[in-house]
């Protein structure tokens, strides 16, 4: 059986089970380079070359995620609410609301549960 595990709290999550997806990229601004028949036909060796060596001793990962790094969280509902209300501040290891209430539990009382695999069908 597939599980996840909520990257908040460390809660096993099942497959079927109410969970959240957060998705984060950070990426370097930029401003949008104006380029002139100047720059086309000067001469960008010593540029080059003065980048090249600020970048020789630099570790190619920090160099990387300077430019672009992506995150992927699976959350569960409990955590999902704490993040929502602020994601610059998530800190599940705060703890949950108590007074919060259970989405998953609602729906599967409900009757929006994990589809029940072959086994545990009923065929009398």
């Amino acid at each position: 059986m597939m599980t996840f595990r909520c990257d908040g709290c460390g809660k096993e999550m099942h497959k079927g089970d109410l969970r959240y997806t957060v998705k984060i990229e950070v990426r370097a601004a930029y401003d949008e380079l104006e380029v002139s028949l100047m720059d086309l036909v000067r001469d960008h060796r010593e540029e080059i070359l003065e980048l090249i060596e600020r970048l020789r001793n630099k570790d190619p990962q920090e160099i990387e995620e300077s430019v672009y790094k992506s995150f992927e969280l699976d959350l569960c509902p409990s955590c999902q609410r704490i993040y929502i209300r602020n994601p610059l501040r998530f800190h599940p290891e705060q703890g949950v609301d108590p007074d919060q209430i259970n989405i998953d539990g609602f729906l599967r009382s409900l009757g929006f549960s994990q589809p029940k695999t072959p086994d545990e069908t009923d065929l009398s």
